[in-house]
């Protein structure tokens, strides 16, 4: 089928560098809105691009009508129900508050509908979504639709504790790292004093304030920074300002250390991806997500507890290049959960339907 077109409204600044270009790379056309949530907090990796419009063999005027239609809060007009269903054929969206785009799919769009799922908060599920999201009830709407719903899930683990309306129609898409962040694979040198920490949203989020609690409490005693995008001012000049790119990256290089202390089973940050992509060694906790996408292998990285990740953090801090050589040499079977090419393997099985 020629000119195959998919309109992503997943609009994730850092998906984005990975998962269009591998649609496009299956020979699909790629539709990303131009209008995102504003002044939300927990919506703060948003990212819009015109990168794409010019390879749409779209009307220009239709193509004008759709960079003016807020898919996250607007209902479908019936231009805009007309102008998709003449012109694309999937429809991928991330999962989460904002269900009216899924909702007005599920009633209005005639072709495949993927629900993007990157895994919640323990013990939050996307089913609350149903209840507490813009349109209660979407479960219903989308499960009604059969084979032209899938619940694309980011790790096999998500829906086994969602209702059967998502655990019928789930199948995994893993979550490709950008090729960007490959340029400064092994790159890793250390020599830095502090350990290094993320926890983004401290003013703004309960769920962070506890993460970034937990870090202080267990973790003062270690010379540390703390990094991620902030939505307000933090008193405490352990805490860095937003940085670039290029010294995020310039930070995973030199820190003797990224402590990564969640205990999230379904969910992961890309931050300490990225970190073990530049060969930073990294300490994660047995049961989370980084430790089920490992294997559960006993490796160096993994640490039972908060005191083995405390005395294995205080010796990599002091210069422990044995320790760090160690767990560096064991990153990449985590790494290659997340690469491109799995990924690609996986959308092809669902858009060769």
């Amino acid at each position: 089928m020629s000119n195959r077109r998919a309109l992503w409204v997943v609009n994730h600044q850092t998906l984005m560098a990975a998962e269009v270009p591998i649609l496009r790379s299956l020979g699909w056309e790629v539709y990303v809105p131009k209008i995102i949530p504003h002044n939300n907090p927990e919506y703060r990796s948003g990212g819009v691009t015109y990168e794409y419009d010019a390879a749409l063999q779209l009307h220009p005027a239709a193509l004008a009508i759709l960079n003016q239609h807020d898919f996250y809060h607007q209902a479908w007009s019936a231009t805009v129900t007309e102008i998709l269903n003449k012109n694309f054929d999937v429809l991928i969206a991330g999962f989460s508050y904002y269900t009216l785009v899924l909702s007005e799919a599920a009633k209005k769009f005639n072709g495949l509908i993927c629900a993007r799922a990157f895994g919640r908060e323990y013990p939050r599920t996307y089913a609350d979504f149903d209840q507490y999201g813009m349109m209660p009830g979407v479960l219903a709407e989308l499960d009604r639709l059969g084979s032209r719903f899938v619940f694309a899930q980011g790790y096999e683990n998500l829906a086994e504790i969602e209702p059967e309306a998502l655990q019928r129609h789930a199948q995994t898409v893993g979550i490709p790292l950008p090729k960007q962040i490959f340029h400064y694979e092994g790159i890793w040198k250390g020599g830095g004093e502090n350990a290094i920490f993320l926890c983004p949203s401290i003013t703004t989020s309960a769920f962070y304030q506890e993460i970034y609690k937990g870090i202080k409490e267990s973790f003062s005693y270690l010379p540390h920074i703390i990094f991620g995008k902030q939505s307000g001012n933090v008193n405490d000049p352990c805490v860095l300002p937003y940085l670039s790119d290029s010294e995020l990256v310039e930070l995973y290089e030199n820190a003797p250390v990224f402590v990564y202390p969640h205990t999230e089973p379904r969910h992961v940050h890309y931050s300490p991806l990225e970190a073990m992509v530049v060969g930073t060694p990294v300490l994660y906790l047995k049961d989370a997500l980084i430790d089920r996408l490992s294997g559960n292998a006993d490796v160096p990285g993994r640490c039972d507890g908060v005191e083995e990740m405390q005395e294995k953090a205080m010796r990599l801090v002091r210069g422990d290049k044995l320790l760090a050589e160690r767990i560096r040499s064991n990153q990449s079977r985590v790494i290659d959960r997340f690469s491109i090419d799995r990924a690609k393997k996986q959308w092809l099985s669902i858009l060769t339907r």
